[in-house]
C-alpha cells in the first residue's frame, strides 16, 4: 500500500477494518503479549473483548497501558499505544461485541475465541491511542537510512 500524506488517516482506518486483528503488549506482572480481534471508529478509538479473570484483564486494570502492531505481508505495518479502559455501559457492550462478530466474518480462517465465550463472561474494553504511525511494506527494500514510518494523525 503506498501511503500519500493527505489520505494517511482514511487509508489506515480501512485497512485496520479489513484487517481487524492486533498483536498486544501489556503492562501486567508478568508482560503479556497477546492477539486480540479489534474494531475501530473513525477517530481511531479501538475495542477488543477478553475473558473476563483473565491476565489480559488483571494487567490492563493496573494502569491500562497498552501497545498494538498490525500488520499485512507487503502491505502495511502499524504501531501504536494507548490507554485501555473498560466499557461499562450495557449497550455499549452489545453494540461493539456485534461489531468485533462483523469484524471475524471478512477473517478467512479466523475464528477468535472470545466471541465464543458464553453469557457475560468477557470484558469489552476501549483503546485510546496516543500515537500511531504506519509503514508501506509494498517496497521490498530492506536497508534503509531514514525511516519510512509515517505519524497518523489522531485528531483530524
Amino acid at each position: 500500500m503506498i501511503l500519500q500524506p493527505e489520505t494517511l488517516s482514511q487509508d489506515v482506518l480501512a485497512f485496520m477494518r479489513k484487517t481487524s486483528i492486533m498483536s498486544a503488549a501489556i503492562n501486567g506482572a508478568p508482560p503479556i503479549s497477546t492477539v486480540l480481534l479489534f474494531t475501530v471508529d473513525d477517530d481511531f478509538t479501538m475495542y477488543f473483548a477478553t475473558l473476563e479473570g483473565s491476565y489480559k484483564v488483571r494487567g490492563l486494570q493496573k494502569d491500562g497501558q497498552m501497545s498494538i502492531a498490525i500488520w499485512e505481508h507487503h502491505e502495511l505495518y502499524l504501531q501504536g499505544s494507548g490507554v485501555a479502559s473498560i466499557v461499562a455501559d450495557p449497550n455499549k457492550v452489545t453494540k461493539i461485541v456485534d461489531r468485533l462478530a462483523d469484524s471475524a466474518v471478512n477473517i478467512a480462517d479466523f475464528w477468535p475465541p472470545v466471541l465464543q465465550i458464553k453469557g457475560h463472561d468477557y470484558v469489552v474494553f476501549e483503546l485510546k491511542l496516543s500515537w500511531l504511525r504506519a509503514r508501506d511494506l509494498s517496497d521490498t527494500t530492506i536497508v534503509e537510512k531514514t525511516t519510512k514510518f509515517m505519524e497518523v494523525p489522531l485528531d483530524e
